[in-house]
């Protein structure tokens, strides 16, 4: 019983501790030369992964590389992993990978939120 309530603490400790941010714009994106640069398997982080979100570079300096990140739009919400960053022009922006044209189309761009659920290593880009 004792475990069960230390758990339970623990996990309304760590939920309580989330930073969340409000997304200006959340768009989504296919790893191809005409969507990213000439390396499009290459990300800022690493290699190029799957769940794998871009951050604009304002955020990505607060969450780091590799963070675990949940991101809600329109009432749902998914969990991605921090490991690209976009052109600087963009600020409180999220770029979602996903694979192939018609999904990028079909969920177009809204707004949203990010909450940080694991910190991830600085960026140095």
């Amino acid at each position: 019983m004792r475990h069960l309530a230390l758990i339970l603490l623990l996990c309304s400790a760590t939920e309580a501790r989330a930073v969340s941010y409000s997304l200006h714009r959340v768009s989504h994106y296919n790893a191809v030369r005409g969507q990213t640069d000439s390396t499009p398997r290459v990300s800022a982080c690493g290699p190029t992964r799957t769940h794998q979100v871009a951050l604009s570079r304002d955020l990505l300096r607060k969450v780091g590389c590799g963070a675990r990140v949940r991101i809600s739009i329109h009432g749902k919400s998914h969990i991605y992993v921090v490991n690209d960053t976009m052109h600087r022009r963009y600020r409180r922006t999220a770029d979602i990978l996903v694979s192939g044209s018609g999904r990028a189309r079909r969920w177009g761009v809204a707004r949203g939120t990010l909450t940080v659920l694991r910190k991830g290593r600085p960026y140095r880009g």
